[in-house]
């Protein structure tokens, strides 16, 4: 198995490699560079046109914009006009100017549209990035259900999703077969699911607020923090100056669940615009499916409101929010209910009562003449109480934090050198109580980083960044990061990325599944920052078969931990020890993935995913417990001409995992060492109309569940209760139907 040396010297000929990819590049760039241009596609308003035209007048050669409006174009003839064109907005004709970063404004049409059809992917890779960075779009978002982020990635291969327990209801997300704990999620690049909120956090973000995921594998940038270790998720929320004036959506499945959503965007001014988003659901049925006397699924009920302004301005533009949010489950055994006492109940009781408010902003300084140039300040403030119980122990836990990030852009002589720089501030206090004991701890990490890009063409990119923390308890943390990115032709594209992550761990609440059962937590020694290498890349190639093209996209990763934190539930079946690592620790992660198009009507996505993830669990190196080695997705896309129906079916194959040793319970109640392999099917069909559209789907379509996925669950409050070894779906079929309705926003 590959030690901390195989990875140094892997390291070691990757950077040779790109240190050769450097020079090349830079002799080349002496006979090219002066024919590249790039810069920005934006609107009146400064805002990025995701998705442009960028075409050299005369020719076939051109470029689309990335999701921050940018292009670069290698030009045939350095004296061509750029025509450059956006759906809905007048297209404009003007001289490349190959000396600067040109920032180019486009004016919306106000001219009727005659009816198009358009077709394009609800997901892409984002071209011109040099990290490994897949956009979903609300339009994937729309093929399932998605009331919420947790929900949001029943359509994508590279996000996995599962239930944590047979009782509270909490899904967690791995990538790169790594927990999601390990994964930075953001919201609109601020820190958001981390904390006390980590395990639970999923279903805080509504599904109607999202406008897209952008979904990165491997070390992130240094802008956002430390703690992206082996991959990001960034969620854009619905922003008041482009989204609907009335948003309503309401969804109701055959278990009982409820949900309305209501988002209202409007403008106050020529500058300023504001958004209300609601969001409120209900579950109140007691659904016993495998007959175990245990709910399947929590009752639960929430409700969740955002109110956000933007302020759009020639030289600053500003944005600020405040959202407040109050969540309540309750399940356990049939009876019990939310105004129940989970110490005096006959029946065992889960409860978990989050509240959470929150603030947020960003303000930005501009350069209307120096597009490349600027100043941004982003900052958040949050407050959360959480009062929980299982069985007869209380958990509470507050949480208070604090953050802010200054960043400033600004080229070195020409926009192929470009550099960010800034200094953040992260302050967490923590209360915690579990059982009888307590935890405090408060955290303060200012930091400082630097970030170099190196553009010099349209098929070359390389980010340099570096960033230290200093941390009041654990010392300094040091993060270097390498993005790079190499264009061998117009339909292949390599990527390579290097970096370290760190991490401190909340063992209570990201391990809430545990508490579920009869185990003790025994914490053998004080836990210490986890650290980690990811290293990898991805291959992105498509070629024409038949009349279309097959996109594919091969990506490996590779995650070495210098520590982790080790849940260890294999020494005991009635404990929970919590240790430092003590040995080798990594994560390979391969996945293929391919997406064509069958005819004008129909997409085809499926991926393979390979994961081997081993950990030294009470000193032998072993695989870690409820991670599949084979997984295999499909999905397929319907739609008729201008959306009118549309209809998806996804299928996700898991293989077989391996469970924590149970061998010391009596032989009825032990289980076995693998799971079996399993099918989860999902599917929907909408109606399209002018005004919105309707939907009805099915999840688990085949009805697969985990056969007695609570251990001895008659006597809950016995030496042997386990409703913590989940591998698989807990609830049965599930039918759901819903309704969109949407007014549109007027044009300015």
């Amino acid at each position: 198995m590959p030690t901390v040396n195989d990875f140094l010297f892997i390291t070691e000929a990757i950077m040779k490699f790109k240190l050769i990819l450097i020079i090349s590049t830079i002799c080349l760039s002496y006979t090219s560079k002066a024919q590249v241009v790039s810069g920005m596609v934006a609107d009146q308003k400064h805002e990025p046109l995701i998705g442009a035209t960028v075409l050299e007048l005369g020719t076939q050669n051109g470029a689309v914009t990335d999701i921050n409006g940018r292009f670069q174009l290698t030009l045939v003839d350095k004296s061509s006009k750029l025509v450059v064109s956006f759906t809905g907005f007048k297209s404009d004709t003007l001289a490349a100017d190959l000396s600067k970063l040109m920032h180019i404004k486009l004016q919306e049409s106000l001219e009727e549209l005659g009816e198009v059809t358009v077709t394009a992917s609800a997901t892409f890779m984002d071209q011109l990035e040099s990290k490994h960075v897949e956009i979903i779009t609300e339009a994937e978002l729309n093929k399932a259900a998605c009331c919420n982020l947790s929900e949001s990635f029943e359509t994508n291969a590279s996000v996995d999703v599962s239930f944590t327990d047979a009782v509270s209801g909490a899904k967690t997300i791995r990538m790169l077969g790594l927990d999601g704990r390990y994964v930075q999620i953001n919201r609109e690049n601020l820190p958001h699911i981390r904390g006390l909120i980590g395990r639970y956090g999923l279903g805080y973000v509504p599904g109607t607020w999202i406008q897209s995921i952008d979904v990165g594998k491997g070390s992130g940038t240094v802008v956002n923090g430390y703690e992206s270790m082996t991959g990001q998720l960034n969620v854009e929320l619905k922003k008041p100056e482009t989204s609907e004036t009335l948003y309503l959506n309401g969804y109701v499945n055959s278990f009982g669940r409820m949900e309305v959503n209501a988002n209202h965007a409007r403008n106050l001014s020529d500058k300023w615009s504001t958004a209300f988003l609601f969001h409120g659901d209900y579950f109140a049925s007691e659904v016993d499916n495998n007959n175990d006397g245990f709910m399947d699924l929590p009752k639960s009920r929430q409700f969740n409101l955002m109110n956000r302004y933007k302020r759009t301005g020639e030289k600053v533009m500003m944005q600020m929010g405040l959202q407040v949010m109050r969540d309540e489950k309750a399940g356990g055994q049939l009876g019990f209910g939310f105004g129940d006492d989970f110490q005096t109940s006959s029946e065992y009781g889960f409860l978990n009562q989050t509240t959470r408010v929150e603030v947020f902003g960003k303000t930005g300084l501009l350069f209307p003449h120096k597009p490349y140039k600027g100043w941004g300040f982003i900052y958040s403030g949050s407050y959360t109480d959480i009062d929980a119980g299982f069985g007869r122990n209380e958990y509470t836990g507050t949480e208070k934090t604090g953050y802010l990030n200054a960043i400033y852009q600004n080229i070195i002589g020409n926009s192929f050198h470009q550099y960010k720089a800034g200094a953040s501030f992260l302050i967490d206090d923590f209360e915690e109580s579990y059982a009888d004991s307590a935890f405090t701890r408060q955290e303060v990490v200012p930091g400082l980083y630097y970030e170099y890009s190196y553009l010099p063409s349209d098929k070359f990119s390389l980010i340099a960044a570096g960033r230290v923390d200093f941390h009041n308890l654990y010392g300094n943390f040091y993060s270097p990061r390498l993005h790079t990115r190499y264009q061998f032709s117009d339909k292949t594209s390599i990527r390579m990325a290097a970096g370290r992550g760190y991490r401190v761990a909340n063992p209570i609440v990201e391990r809430s599944n545990i508490l579920v059962s009869s185990r003790q937590l025994i914490v053998q020694e004080a836990p210490e920052p986890e650290v980690s290498w990811n290293l990898g890349g991805s291959l992105v190639t498509n070629f024409t078969l038949g009349d279309e093209d097959l996109n594919l996209v091969f990506d490996y990763f590779y995650t070495h931990f210098e520590n982790q934190l080790i849940y260890d539930m294999d020494q005991s079946s009635n404990n929970l020890f919590i240790y430092n690592l003590n040995g080798d620790s990594y994560a390979h992660s391969f996945q293929v993935e391919g997406k064509y198009a069958l005819s004008q009507f129909v997409e085809i996505k499926a991926a393979y995913k390979f994961y081997d993830v081993r950990t030294t669990i009470a000193g032998r190196l072993q695989e870690v417990p409820f991670v599949s080695r084979d997984r295999f997705f499909l999905n397929a896309s319907y739609a008729t001409k201008y959306d009118k129906w549309k209809a998806d079916l996804t299928i996700h194959w898991y293989g077989s995992k391996r469970l924590p040793n149970t061998n010391d319970k009596p032989m009825e109640l032990q289980r076995e060492a693998e799971s079996p392999d399993y099918f989860h099917i999902n599917t929907q069909v909408s109606r399209g109309y002018r005004w919105g559209s309707i939907y009805l789907g099915s999840e688990n379509l085949l009805g697969f569940t985990q056969d007695d996925p609570i251990i001895d669950p008659d006597n809950p409050f016995g030496e042997n209760f386990d409703a913590s070894i989940v591998w698989g779906p807990i609830v049965g079929r599930m039918v759901y139907a819903g309704i969109r309705y949407k007014i549109k926003r007027a044009n300015n």
